[in-house]
């Protein structure tokens, strides 16, 4: 069965599926335990569509920070050539996916326990599952906000870490 055909199915019935390494991590309700049993039977499946499609920065063929770049000038090329986006609109959302992938790759993970918006542990609270794994306190909109300017201004030091700048148009982190 499809990888991707296992997601979405997954997604309409409440999980969130995450890969950690080489374990494939399911979270959600207990009525959506046959397709989390699906997921696992076929979880060479679903860990490749977990996967990024592209390769990772690799010091062997090319320095990191020549790999980032190449990776911005493509995103912002398909976005630009895709029609109806301005260069400047385009540079802005390949920022965004750069800044995603360099916390996907490298950005502070926080325990499942523990809030990442708040850092407070989540208890008997109601918490959001986010698609890196993270968690934060339902009931409190601050610490998905805290989260999402924390983990977006870490990507932004990274990538200028490696020579990249935000285009002009970003909202500051």
């Amino acid at each position: 069965m499809d990888g991707l055909t296992l997601l979405r199915r997954a997604r309409d019935a409440g999980l969130a599926v995450a890969a950690e390494g080489d374990k494939l991590v399911i979270r959600g309700p207990k009525r959506a335990e046959p397709v989390a049993l699906l997921l696992i039977k076929h979880k060479p499946e679903v860990m490749a569509a977990l996967l990024p499609a592209e390769p990772t920065p690799d010091a062997k063929h090319e320095p990191a920070s020549a790999w980032w770049r190449r990776q911005y000038l493509i995103r912002t090329s398909s976005w630009e050539l895709s029609g109806a986006r301005s260069e400047s609109r385009a540079r802005v959302i390949a920022w965004g996916e750069l800044e995603d992938r360099w916390h996907r790759l490298h950005g502070a993970r926080v325990p499942q326990w523990q809030c990442a918006g708040c850092g407070e542990p989540i208890g008997g609270c109601s918490a959001l599952d986010l698609a890196d794994g993270s968690r934060v306190h339902l009931e409190k909109l601050d610490c998905l906000l805290s989260f999402g300017e924390r983990w977006r201004r870490e990507a932004t030091a990274g990538l200028r870490a490696l020579g990249l700048d935000p285009p002009v148009g970003c909202r500051p982190v």
